[in-house]
This record gives C-alpha cells, sequence and structure tokens, in this order.
C-alpha cells in the first residue's frame, strides 16, 4: 500500500535529497566510515534511507562487493531512491517499505544498522531492539541525528535580504504546519544526550561510543568550483519552490494563485541576487555549521540487555 505521507506533507524528496548530498560529500567518506564502523563486504542496513542519498554513497564508497539495504516507509522515497541506483547503475543495494518499529528482516541477518535522522521521530526503545534482532552478533548499531535549533548559522550584511513581503507571504502560507509536524510526531522523540547512550547500554550493546561531526555547509568554500557554488544556489531555490508547492497543496488555500505566483517571483529574485555575487566573484559568507551527533553500539548475543535479549 501506497505511503506517501512524509515527502507529501513534510520534507519533499528534492529537499531533503540536495541536503543530504551536501551533507555526505566525498571529501568525508573515511570520517563516515570509520564512525559508523562500515568496511567494504558487509551487508548494511540504512533505516529510514529517505530517498537514499546515504545509501549511495555508502555503495560509492565501499564497492559492489557489499550489499545496501535502505528501507522507508514512504514508498515515495523508495521509487525514488530505485530510480536513482538504477540511473548510476548501482546494482548492490535493494530498497523496500517498511517500517522502522517491525523491520522486514530476518533475525542476525545484516552486519550494520545506520540511521541518519530517524531516531527522533520514533520511540527509542523499539527502535533500537530491531535493529539490535536483525544484527548479526558483532554487528554494529548507529544512529545520527542533528537539532535544527542547535546549528550554528550566519546572517551576513553582503547576503541579499528576504524582502517583508516574502516573508509576509511565507509566514501566510506555513500557517497551521505545526500541526501537520505534530500529526505525524515529527521530532517528538529528540533524544536525551545523556539517557541514548544509556538506553544502549540497557538494551545489552556493548562498546556504546559517543561521537559528533561538524558538517559546514559554506557556498564562499574555496574548495567549491565556481560550477559547485551555483549549483549549492541553485538548490536553494529548488528546496524553496518544493517547499512553497509543498505547502500550497496542504488543507485550505491559504494564499491565492496570484499570492502562490508572487512568493515564487519573491524567491526567484533573492536567489538570482545571490548568484550575481557569484559570477562577480563577491562572497558572502552565509554558510551553516550543524552539529551530526553519533551513538553506537556493538551487537554481542552473549550479555543479556533488557527482555532477556
Amino acid at each position: 500500500m501506497a505511503n506517501e505521507t512524509w515527502s507529501a506533507k513534510i520534507q519533499g524528496i528534492l529537499t531533503l535529497d540536495l541536503s543530504r548530498e551536501v551533507r555526505f560529500r566525498d571529501d568525508r567518506k573515511s570520517l563516515f566510515l570509520d564512525l559508523l564502523g562500515l568496511v567494504e563486504g558487509m551487508t548494511l542496513l540504512d533505516v529510514g534511507c529517505g530517498p537514499g542519498t546515504l545509501t549511495r554513497k555508502l555503495s560509492k564508497w565501499l564497492g559492489q562487493d557489499t550489499k545496501i539495504i535502505g528501507l522507508d516507509r514512504d514508498t515515495a522515497f523508495v521509487e525514488y531512491a530505485r530510480g536513482q541506483a538504477v540511473k548510476m547503475n548501482l546494482s548492490n543495494i535493494d530498497y523496500i517499505a517498511g517500517d522502522a518499529l517491525q523491520l522486514p528482516l530476518d533475525d542476525n541477518s545484516v552486519d550494520a544498522c545506520i540511521s541518519h535522522t530517524v531516531i527522533e521521530h520514533v520511540p527509542h526503545r523499539e527502535f533500537l531492539l530491531e535493529q539490535k534482532r536483525v544484527c548479526r552478533p558483532e554487528g554494529r548499531v548507529s544512529v545520527m541525528w542533528a537539532r535544527p535549533d542547535k546549528y550554528i548559522k550566519t546572517e551576513p550584511a553582503a547576503l541579499p535580504p528576504r524582502s517583508e513581503r516574502e516573508a509576509e507571504l511565507m509566514e501566510k502560507l506555513f500557517q497551521g504546519s505545526s500541526e501537520v509536524l505534530e500529526e505525524h510526531n515529527v521530532g517528538k522523540y529528540w533524544p536525551d544526550p545523556v539517557a541514548l547512550p544509556t538506553l544502549f547500554q540497557h538494551l545489552g550493546f556493548c562498546d556504546v561510543q559517543v561521537d559528533a561531526i561538524a558538517v559546514p555547509i559554506a557556498i564562499d568554500d574555496a574548495r567549491n568550483s565556481l560550477q559547485e557554488k551555483m549549483a549549492l544556489v541553485e538548490a536553494q531555490r529548488n528546496q524553496a519552490y518544493e517547499s512553497v508547492d509543498m505547502a500550497a497543496r496542504l488543507g485550505e488555500p491559504r494564499l491565492s494563485r496570484t499570492e502562490l505566483t508572487e512568493l515564487r517571483t519573491l524567491v526567484n529574485a533573492r536567489v538570482s541576487q545571490r548568484l550575481r555575487l557569484i559570477e562577480q566573484q563577491q562572497s558572502a559568507w552565509d554558510y551553516s555549521i550543524v552539529i551530526l551527533q553519533i551513538v553506537s553500539g556493538r551487537v554481542d548475543w552473549g550479555i543479556a540487555g533488557e527482555m532477556g535479549l
């Protein structure tokens, strides 16, 4: 049965794919593989894979001898991920639709489970126990999350500002969006920095680790080529359009067609100004730094945890 709740109401496919593409850059390959304990030849599961961005990265980083499973309950994400994998000729990834709290996998069937920005939306105990169940002895479970309210974000004077009219229309458009988030438990279960590793231990995980990665997303970074800088800004434009279109489809219309056209025009004008700065080789230094937290633990079936596992 199709389930497109998340991609239709919470985060669009393009928005999520582009944001994760920036987060999991190739120059961070060694860092992520080391902290997640992933090596070539494993069978690994990405729980809540979304549009498949990380699974495609792992396929590239770990090679075709690694079997990768991407699972998400949103069928639109799953279909998109499958299509992207086919385009890239990545034959070692399987995508399945399923519930993170009732994984459709056999016991002891994977070497590692990973998840990225999923744990804050689901009950933690059930989430971790299901991953422990499907992991083989010595397997590793790693969860990653990043609180948006903890981001470091600059607001430089050189950045083309959002006009009062754009802000007014955005506020009107997104009225009631908090009710949608609450309805679908978005961010209901944010992890406590102490309680989560404690829960890992309580559930019988061994060698529990706490790590963090500061992920900068800076358009003007000298390591970005001109084309990459332009692509990052174009991505912002596309993400804004997608968010506007998604909000416009929810519930009663909050903006008229004329207002929606006006809002897109204002977004386009602001983003175009940012592109001109790049073309003129002028830096604005609008950037954000995401603090990505990771808690990992090893499965040891010789040690009993809660429920006698």
